[in-house]
């Protein structure tokens, strides 16, 4: 039985409480798995806070991934009072995108900056190339062979803060030192001038353009810290406690980043969090390089030892560690002559680790299935409980095979990626028959969807019959009457997709890929069987189809050119470089299902029963994989450990896959994997772990001589389906938006909110975020002490030119005139007092505060003026017709919860009595004020409750209100 460690600092030990009273200079936290770090952070966090050590915009938590920086953040908003607004709780890369866009200028830089993609950058890359002064990386069979090996070269050159003009140095100092005989070194030469002079031209570029890639973030902020001393000495200030969690994952300019906030020479509330034995992300396998420069950069620092382990038995603790010593002397352990022993809270020893060793892969897969289904029945456990930890994701095929002929429920919890889901390929191929007609695998694709319900064997016969006339399958579907032999429902349907394919054909020249292929999911009537699941796993799909349509307009708002041709060739792109939003999980930990991920995805996870799986040589430890480009040693900052870093990474990860079991670990190999006749030496970490001579392994001899025939007589979905609509998560967020949403038609909430249906933008949204968006940009100057000028409607109209966004209009001529009305609006908000004399002080001000401590309440304020006295005066943009009534604008409920977010204590803790509230209204330039009383604040949130409640039990059936009729989901109520 595992052990439930209790939140709350009164249930630490003795170490962890030593670390959260930590009072005054730098901390060292050692911390091994599951000994509570993040349990730790939040409560020290808490203790800051309460003790009036430092206020929470004071505060500064920064972490290595965003799963970990989601992770406390929600511990830390559970814990406060006020929760976590003001704290700044991010990973690195947010923490510096954030400086950036408030301070870029600084530098030379634009504040409104683009940051691209992987598959952004190969694209930018590639419309320059001819730019860059190539020879030897621009092979004439092949020009564009490098391109990803430079971009990862130049983000590694960026890790070890080295700038173009160090490397162009370093180059430079190469080429002088070369003897006119040495071939070899004169090529080695050239090419790191040809690499240096690239690096710089890269950078040039991208500078021009206002674009960044995602190691610019701690670069340029490197650099804004370093020549702006005043903003140094600002941002020194304003975080009187740094906490970093992950520590040992971070790389060398990261590190540098937290030198300059909290220079050693100052003695600075600094506390680190880190596991040597769990860094599994370090370039080359520098694990202790920042902890051990840590160590000397603040001698003075605290060192505290967290090693009671609150979540595995004594068996596998014992285990891990014995594998684990085999790092030495390249672990702090060694090094700074500490134990990291780890103990397990409760003395327990645990059950043993077993080891399966099968003659084939076939037999491993199934042994593991039969194991699960005996564990489970003896020991009351559910499906959940296991989890299967493989070191790729390929090497789970078996398992699900396995899974599916035992009707075992599974789900793959790896990195699944959105655009190689099977319902986004299908949305991706259909696309691609609209950008090559020819494209047959994708057209096949298409036609064989479901949803057109084409018989299998009557594509065949369109096929055969293409094949002899030498046509493409679309022409020979055009030419259906020539194919003889299929169903006349068949024909039918084919002659309709022919038809729609041509009408979306006609509206690539002028409109988006998104808005097409809407047509598309409308036209078929896949939106609507999108809607209608009964299952987690078509929930998933829904899901799934919804975040592609997210990804589509993020493309159309950061690309001028967002036709079929340019989404088809990034998609492209995408899959090519393995670059993708991570597909949606329906709620995967309430799911009856034994788990398979990745050891990567299973960091910061824990289950009770874990399976490593394919523990032989070549697949864990996997091959090592060399960079394309590598960095020249000379400019390596990091402290490289000694002997083979590659197999000490692998144990590592092999650790963390060790320490994510409770009660039961169990190792599984095999003799033979398919892969060639050669069989496969077992994983030198089994040995090393269970303390065994890996010779004494032997396979055990398989109890089948084959898989019976009616093993495959049925198939299991990969989720236990669910009968009827899934009933939804109690809400525990909401936004005004979103109660109005209801209020109209609970069905539209659900749609919008829940399953966030995509739907075509309107020209009445557009012009209002156009409008937005520019008042947003234009109101910057003014909170920077700017006064009003002549040149202010110029300045204001090229803002919003800049910010149009053209999709939504029926024609170029309703684009136009709808420009035209935005210019008239913004002409007349400059003769407004609103403009001439207000001052602003917050501009998109968002909000989250708490009505109870199970409901939250989100949103953005437009804009917040000071009105001088401590008063202040609220106001919120309307570009709709429509001036509401002195009535309805003292019961709006939007006002109300803008009253609620400025009188909350976490936020602007103002008192209601001196705060004005204000529409401003385009339409007829009028601005209508009210006022909110404590009563009214203290109704409100009885209402927000209230509301919450009936969402949370709604049937989300439609209203079927006089709306309805033009609602842009009507195709799901008629």
């Amino acid at each position: 039985m595992s052990i439930v460690k209790k939140e709350g600092i009164d249930n630490l030990n003795a170490k962890q409480l030593a670390a959260v009273k930590h009072t005054k200079g730098p901390l060292l936290i050692i911390a091994g798995a599951g000994t509570g770090k993040t349990t730790v952070i939040t409560e020290r966090v808490k203790h800051i806070i309460l003790e009036k050590m430092a206020r929470p915009e004071e505060i500064l938590a920064l972490t290595f991934t965003e799963k970990a920086a989601l992770e406390m953040e929600k511990r830390v908003d559970i814990a406060l009072p006020y929760g976590t607004f003001g704290l700044w709780i991010s990973t690195f890369h947010s923490f510096c995108d954030r400086i950036l866009r408030a301070e870029a200028l600084h530098i030379g830089l634009s504040h409104d900056f683009r940051l691209l993609t992987e598959a952004e950058l190969y694209l930018f890359v590639k419309n320059h190339f001819w730019k860059f002064e190539f020879s030897y990386f621009r092979p004439n069979a092949n020009p564009y062979k490098f391109i990803a090996g430079l971009l990862s070269h130049f983000s590694r050159l960026k890790d070890e803060d080295v700038s173009y003009k160090e490397y162009l140095a370093f180059a430079e100092k190469k080429r002088k030192g070369v003897k006119p005989e040495d071939k070899e070194m004169k090529e080695e030469a050239q090419k790191f001038m040809e690499l240096a002079s690239a690096y710089k031209i890269y950078e040039e570029l991208k500078a021009k353009e206002g674009v960044m890639d995602f190691s610019d973030l701690i670069g340029n902020v490197l650099k804004l810290f370093r020549s702006r001393p005043s903003l140094l000495s600002m941002y020194r200030r304003k975080f009187r406690y740094i906490l970093i969690d992950e520590f040992q994952d971070t790389n060398f300019a990261q590190y540098q980043l937290i030198k300059l906030l909290a220079p050693p020479s100052s003695d600075p509330n600094l506390s680190v969090v880190g596991d040597d034995s769990q860094s599994i992300y370090k370039f080359r396998g520098a694990a202790i390089s920042n902890i051990l420069s840590f160590m000397h950069d603040y001698p003075k620092a605290s060192q505290i030892l967290l090693t009671t382990s609150y979540r595995c038995s004594q068996s596998i603790l014992s285990a891990s560690y014995r594998l684990i010593t085999n790092n030495n002397p390249n672990t702090l352990e060694a090094q700074l002559g500490i134990n990291k022993n780890l103990t397990a809270f409760d003395r327990r020893k645990g059950e043993p680790i077993d080891f399966f060793y099968l003659p084939r892969v076939e037999d491993e897969a199934q042994e593991v299935a039969r194991f699960i289904l005996t564990y489970k029945k003896e020991h009351n456990k559910a499906y959940k409980d296991f989890a299967i930890l493989v070191r790729a994701n390929n090497h789970s095929d078996p398992f699900i095979r396995a899974f599916e002929r035992e009707h075992i429920p599974y789900q793959f919890l790896g990195p699944g990626m959105l655009f190689a889901q099977p319902e986004v390929r299908d949305l991706i191929a259909y696309l691609k028959v609209l950008y090559d007609f020819n494209d047959s695998v994708s057209l096949y694709r298409v036609l064989s969807a479901e949803i057109f319900g084409v018989e299998a064997r009557d594509i065949i016969a369109v096929l055969s019959v293409g094949k002899r006339s030498n046509n493409s399958l679309f022409e020979q579907l055009e030419k259906i009457d020539e194919v003889r032999n299929i169903s006349e429902s068949s024909r039918k349907k084919i002659i309709q997709f022919v038809e729609m394919v041509h009408r979306h054909q006609k509206l690539i020249p002028s409109e988006t890929a998104g808005q097409i292929l809407y047509y598309f999911l409308e036209d078929s009537g896949l939106l609507k069987k999108v809607y209608e699941y009964h299952s987690a796993e078509g929930e998933r799909r829904a899901l799934n189809i919804s975040k592609f349509f997210d990804k589509l307009k993020s493309f159309e708002a950061m690309n001028k050119d967002a036709s079929v041709f340019s989404v088809v060739d990034y998609f492209d792109l995408t899959l090519q470089t393995g670059e993708s939003p991570a597909a949606s999980q329906v709620d995967w930990s309430e799911n009856n299902a034994v788990n398979i991920l990745t050891l990567h995805s299973a960091k910061g996870l824990e289950f009770d029963i874990v399976i490593l799986a394919n523990l032989v040589e070549g697949r864990f430890p996997s091959r090592e994989r060399r960079e394309q480009i590598s960095i020249p040693e000379e400019l390596i900052r990091e402290q490289l450990p000694t002997g083979d870093y590659h197999i000490q990474e692998e144990r590592r990860l092999f650790y963390v896959g060790m320490t994510r079991a409770k009660e039961k670990l169990i190792m599984t190999a095999a003799n033979y994997y398919g892969e060639g006749k050669r069989e496969r030496k077992i994983s030198p970490y089994v040995a090393e772990a269970l303390g065994h001579d890996k010779t004494s392994f032997i396979p055990k001899p398989n109890t089948s001589s084959q898989i019976p025939l009616f093993d495959w007589s049925t198939k299991t979905n990969s989720i236990e389906q669910v009968t009827g609509t899934p009933s939804f998560t109690p809400v525990d967020y909401l936004s005004y938006s979103a109660i109005e949403a209801f209020k109209i038609c609970p069905l539209h909430f659900k749609l919008r909110h829940i399953l966030r249906i995509p739907t075509l933008p309107t020209a009445a949204q557009a012009r209002g975020n156009s409008i937005h968006y520019a008042l947003r940009d234009f109101g910057q100057m003014f909170l920077t002490g700017s006064k009003p000028s002549v040149k202010d409607k110029d300045i204001l109209f090229g803002l919003l030119a800049k910010n149009w966004i053209k999709w939504g209009y029926k024609s170029r001529e309703h684009e136009k005139e709808s420009h035209l009305r935005a210019l008239n609006f913004l002409e007349e908000y400059l003769k407004s007092d609103l403009h001439k004399t207000g001052k602003p002080i917050y501009l998109e001000r968002p909000f989250n505060f708490r009505v109870r401590h199970d409901l939250k309440i989100l949103g953005k304020i437009d804009r917040i003026d000071n009105l001088g006295g401590g008063n202040i005066h609220v106001i919120d943009y309307k570009t709709g017709a429509r001036v509401p009534t002195k009535k309805e604008l003292d019961q709006n409920m939007q006002m109300t919860i803008y009253a609620l977010a400025a009188t909350d204590p976490g936020i602007l803790a103002k008192e209601i009595s001196k705060i004005k509230f204000s529409f401003y209204f385009f339409e007829n330039g009028s601005l209508v004020s009210t006022v909110r009383t404590q009563n009214q604040l203290e109704a409100a949130k009885l209402e927000l409750i209230d509301m919450r409640d009936q969402i949370s039990t709604s049937d989300f059936s439609c209203s079927h209100s006089i709306i309805c009729r033009d609602c842009e989901y009507k195709i799901f109520c008629g």
